[in-house]
């Protein structure tokens, strides 16, 4: 966020204007896992992807804010993040070094109890949203050129901590790169590793370029080792602004012979000139309505199609990347006029926090959904949400969980006897099997050789096993797929998925890289959502306005 140089810092943040030359100046400048095919008010068609072979490495990059405002909230990720990893075990990884040395692996690694599980093989990198703004150096903060430039940053930044001696943060198979650490405790290693080097402290440029810097991050020969062909990628957005990822540095042009054109040198110009609403007019105080992205060529910033394109090209596979952002909430976009400028009235407020809506940021996230999760900023706890990453990111190694209601064939909420969907309705027949869903299995996805094949449905007979991990049994059917209850891995109320995921029974083991893809007629209303119930009864159709 912008420091003032000319405001104290008792003043409001969003008044504060970066008064070069003590100026006051005006403002101005000028895909996705689940494929939506037709839509009819709550229902489309949704696509999902689903690994068939055992997976366990994933880079994590954490991008995190720099600027004055964010002390707090780098404490609130340093204090939290523990439980991003404490998310990540899971039974399938097998005991812990820490369960093992117990001598009761049984005990602290089982279906019931994950506490002693070992977590995937993880790279975890991170990156600054500083990148400068280009020529203007003598704007506050904004002095180095190019910034951090998307470089993994390492350095310890605790009293007595101790940072990976890589660029990045590794555990491999029970083993780690943090100096000195314990080897039988791995995972607290890179806890406290990671927490040594994110809190990167509030001297960085209050223009944020936050997924530029991403993209940096991850281009090639940038930080080597860091990014694995065969890994998942999440990518982690902690921001209390929205991008400002300029492609013209004029955008920061602070000279009073352009005050009329770019108006004042504050974080105004980046949501000016990269956000479109239905007013446009830095002047008209009020609310603003449907703001997007302003598309390429008309914008001072990257386009974000550009990001979303790049992100996706460096996985052969789709939905092989995950977006988390963790920033200011979208449903409120007012602008203000403080001081004789232009100012966004923050999107949230909390005890510690403050952050302007985050409509480039949503808009990237919307465009990985499912396979992404957006969080506010503005609270005193990022445990929730950091621990929902976790869990997704399991889910994609082998939960299989599906994220929005299947319909059955009839418009329905498909779902089993005695479970209950949108906050209390329940449902009393077992209607899994009378889903609309085609599931296609591929090998070789993403590549020259790739090959599919359709994989047909279980007979009834193989539907609601008493326990759909041991009753696997599928004879002459084999392969075939179904919907089953995954009690374990998909929980409706804390992951926004539905409690069923996918399972093809085999009479032998998927080719390895083997994916299933599944295309089925879903509601777009969330599992636990009070609206889901109002709009479709459980099982049988119903008739209502918006179906």
């Amino acid at each position: 966020m912008l420091r003032s140089l000319l405001v104290g810092e008792h003043g409001s943040r969003w008044t504060r204007v970066i008064a070069v030359l003590a100026i006051s100046v005006p403002i101005i400048l000028a895909c996705n896992t689940r494929s939506v095919g037709e839509e009819s008010g709550n229902q489309f068609q949704q696509s999902e992807i689903f690994p068939q072979t055992p997976e366990k490495d994933v880079d994590l990059l954490f991008v995190i804010d720099n600027s004055f405002s964010m002390g707090r909230e780098q404490g609130n990720l340093k204090n939290n993040f523990p439980k991003l990893i404490d998310a990540l075990r899971s039974e399938s990884l097998g005991p812990s070094k820490e369960c093992l040395a117990t001598g009761n692996p049984d005990q602290c690694c089982n279906k019931g109890n994950v506490s002693g599980c070992a977590i995937p093989n993880v790279h975890i990198g991170v990156v600054s949203t500083d990148l400068g703004v280009g020529p203007y150096t003598q704007i506050e903060n904004c002095g180095r050129p190019g910034g951090d430039g998307g470089i993994l940053q390492n350095k310890p930044r605790e009293p007595g901590c101790t940072g990976p001696k890589d660029a990045f943060v590794k555990y491999i198979e029970g083993v780690t790169n943090v100096p000195n650490a314990d080897a039988n405790k791995p995972i607290d290693a890179v806890k406290s590793a990671f927490q040594c080097i994110a809190r990167l402290g509030t001297n960085g440029c209050g223009f944020e370029h936050t997924l530029e810097s991403a993209r940096l991050a991850l281009t090639k020969g940038k930080n080597p080792g860091f990014v694995r062909d065969e890994a998942l990628l999440a990518i982690v957005f902690i921001t209390d602004e929205d991008d400002c990822s300029a492609s013209d540095p004029q955008l920061f042009n602070p000279q009073q012979s352009l005050l009329q054109t770019l108006g004042p040198l504050t974080s105004f110009r980046c949501f000016e000139f990269g956000v479109t609403c239905d007013i446009n007019n830095r002047n008209q105080i009020g609310p603003r309505k449907n703001c997007v992205p302003t598309p390429e060529g008309k914008s001072s910033l990257h386009a974000i199609e550009s990001y979303v394109s790049f992100f996706k090209s460096l996985k052969t596979r789709p939905g092989r990347v995950l977006i988390s952002a963790i920033t200011g909430p979208t449903d409120s976009v007012q602008v203000n006029i403080e001081d004789s400028n232009p100012t966004l009235v923050p999107s949230c407020r909390s005890a510690d926090s403050e952050a302007a809506p985050a409509i480039r940021i949503k808009a990237l996230s919307d465009a990985f959904a499912p396979d992404s999760t957006f969080s506010t900023i503005c609270t005193d706890d990022f445990g929730p949400a950091l621990a929902a990453l976790g869990r997704k990111i399991v889910g994609k190694l082998g939960g299989q969980c599906i994220q929005q209601p299947l319909l059955t064939q009839k418009g329905g909420v498909a779902c089993q006897n005695g479970d209950t969907f949108g906050n209390g309705k329940a449902c009393t027949a077992n209607c899994l099997e009378d889903v609309s869903c085609q599931v296609t299995e591929v090998v070789n996805s993403g590549t020259a050789n790739e090959s599919s094949v359709t994989i047909p449905k279980c007979p009834s007979n193989l539907w609601y096993p008493a326990d759909w991990e041991k009753d696997r049994d599928c004879g002459t059917s084999c392969p075939c797929w179904r919907i089953v209850k995954k009690s374990s891995a998909c929980k409706p109320d804390t992951d926004n998925s539905t409690p069923y995921g996918l399972d093809i029974l085999r009479s032998k083991e998927p080719a390895q890289g083997t994916v299933a893809n599944m295309a089925c007629r879903g509601s777009k209303t969330n599992w636990t959502d009070p609206a889901l119930a109002q709009t479709f009864d459980a099982c049988a159709s119903q008739d209502q306005a918006g179906n």
